[in-house]
């Protein structure tokens, strides 16, 4: 819409006023209840900016209702009427303004929807709220944000108090100046049992407790400790019948940068990580992991209905798709008889662990996507790849969306 074609802004504005009527006051009111406003801007700059927007889609699309906008009027408002307010303003920073007037949109269809004033099809208002969604946020993006609110203090307390740190510990202590290993495991048997023997039950085994020497396979978050210990250098496995302390073993408990650093990728894996896969190999879980944890750092802890929810719609995928999410289900629990998720649902994670999360996300972000081969190159991020195939409810999806802004 070019500026010769557009009316006086007091023209716009007056369209505008005639076109909300009422409604313009009931969502100033639903705002200040329901959504946290800037306190600089105030629910009452959102409704002017509003009603000068819906002054400018009614030029450009007459045939418009407010009430019952459908995705052809939201992609004129997102296209031509956003673009030119934000032309007209100036903004040093015309992206970050566009966002933020797509938000107001978003919020204003959202209030018709939820106060029983949409006017429209049930289908429309689901399509231009996800036109005005925007992209989802990428979810290290979640974890960084939330972990910026966490000081070293309450993050080393929580950290070195956590199982996987403890894990380590036993290990480092058990294999001393160094141990003989087979030359085709990590661990011989009677060192993994000499391991477990440090620790209280109950901890997720999966093999029989007999008293019998165990393979360090059949107790999978052992392995995982392990193998990401000599990943990070506290182990070094270089000679393959020989275990020693790796180069940051020495000061890897230190209240410095350097080990807090290896200290949040090593919980961060455990947490993170399937140990089911180590080896290699496509896991949901993994990939749906960081997932309902993101949800549950930004406040929007999964409940037990959200996930019956997702067995229940992946079931259109088959019998494979429904173990898949009860694997997660498991998984969920196992991290929370580790004391790092809550005792149950819904689904928290103590805010120690957020820094955590964080490092280990970043890394995973900037590796190569593992759902290529599954989805296709050139897919959207594979959070809704993999929503969309487990067929999670819109208000599932719509809700990793709200993490970051609420839109």
């Amino acid at each position: 819409m070019a500026a010769a074609d557009r009316p006086p802004v007091s023209e716009s504005y007056e369209l505008g006023q005639r076109a909300l009527g009422d409604l313009r006051g009931d969502f100033v009111a639903w705002l200040e209840e329901n959504v946290e406003v800037d306190e600089e801007v105030g629910a009452a700059a959102v409704a002017e900016a509003l009603t000068v927007g819906a002054g400018g889609l009614l030029t450009v699309r007459s045939g418009a209702v407010i009430s019952r906008l459908t995705p052809v009027d939201v992609e004129a408002l997102t296209a031509q009427v956003i673009p030119a307010m934000v032309s007209d303003s100036g903004t040093p920073e015309p992206a970050e303004m566009q966002e933020d007037l797509e938000a107001i949109w978003y919020q204003f269809l959202a209030f018709l929807g939820e106060t029983g004033r949409w006017t429209g099809s049930q289908g429309d208002l689901e399509t231009s709220l996800t036109l005005l969604a925007g992209e989802p946020p990428e979810l290290a993006e979640v974890f960084a944000a939330a972990a910026e609110g966490v000081d070293e203090g309450e993050e080393d307390a929580t950290v070195l108090a956590s199982f996987p740190v403890r894990a380590a510990q036993a290990v480092l202590a058990h294999v001393g100046e160094g141990l003989v290993v087979p030359d085709d495991a990590e661990l011989a048997p009677d060192s993994v049992t000499a391991v477990l023997a440090l620790f209280e039950n109950p901890i997720p085994i999966t093999a029989d407790q007999d008293g019998e020497p165990q393979d360090l396979e059949d107790v999978p978050w052992l392995r995982q400790v392990v193998l990401t210990m000599i990943d990070l250098d506290l182990l070094d496995g270089d000679d393959e019948t020989l275990l020693v302390p790796g180069a940051e073993a020495q000061e890897w408990l230190d209240p410095t940068p350097e080990p807090r650093e290896l200290r949040r990728l090593l919980v961060g894996r455990f947490v993170l990580d399937d140990p089911g896969t180590l080896d290699g190999g496509f896991s949901i879980t993994e990939a749906v992991m960081p997932t309902v944890l993101a949800s549950a750092v930004a406040g929007n802890p999964f409940d037990d209905a959200a996930l019956d929810e997702l067995v229940v719609n992946a079931d259109v995928l088959g019998p494979a798709a429904g173990v898949a999410v009860e694997e997660l289900r498991e998984r969920l629990s196992d991290l929370a008889v580790f004391g790092i998720l809550s005792e149950s649902a819904p689904w928290t994670v103590a805010r120690g662990y957020w820094p955590a999360l964080a490092a280990a996300a970043a890394e995973e972000d900037g590796d190569e996507d593992p759902l290529g081969d599954l989805f296709g190159d050139g897919e959207p991020h594979w959070l809704e790849n993999v929503m969309g195939q487990l067929g999670v409810g819109d208000d599932q999806v719509q809700q990793i969306r709200n993490i970051l802004g609420g839109r």
